[in-house]
């Protein structure tokens, strides 16, 4: 059974996002330990906050004490698109000697240079900027998406 980390900042605030987190992570239940790690965001409510200080504030806060055995998987528009067949194959292939999988996800303003330097891999869910939010649901689908088809499901089409 995988286990798996997300590390994200900010919590989903509206109803339906906390309904389709639940509804991933209900379903990945069976298939992997999985846990989310909340940091808050990095701007302390600023009217103007500065991008880049808030960046290494919330990199700071997503990568503090990291197992040392953890594959890190950063989410990041810069990192590789692949479908979800591919998707499943690295997952099992990153897990395959039992360490942790840590899913990092930045907040507004994308994640600091050091968080890309230290993943073992990046991936990106496509060019268009997404809401961490929402990112975090589409993660958990791929997720499930991945685990059937490593376990040969019919959720996959």
């Amino acid at each position: 059974m995988k286990h798996l980390i997300i590390r994200v900042i900010g919590k989903p605030n509206e109803p339906w996002q906390i309904n389709a987190a639940e509804t991933y992570l209900k379903r990945l239940k069976p298939f992997a330990k999985l846990e989310i790690i909340e940091s808050k965001e990095g701007h302390s409510g600023s009217a103007k906050p500065d991008e880049t200080k808030t960046r290494l504030v919330e990199s700071d806060a997503l990568m503090k004490n990291l197992p040392p055995n953890a594959k890190i998987i950063a989410l990041d528009e810069t990192g590789h698109n692949l479908d979800s067949i591919a998707f499943s194959k690295k997952l099992d292939v990153l897990s395959q000697d039992g360490s942790p999988l840590i899913f990092i996800i930045g907040g507004s303003w994308g994640l600091d240079q050091r968080v890309r330097d230290r993943a073992d891999f990046i991936i990106s869910f496509g060019k268009q900027t997404l809401p961490h939010n929402l990112a975090r649901i589409i993660l958990l689908e791929q997720l499930y998406r991945a685990e059937t088809i490593s376990r040969q499901k019919e959720y996959h089409k």
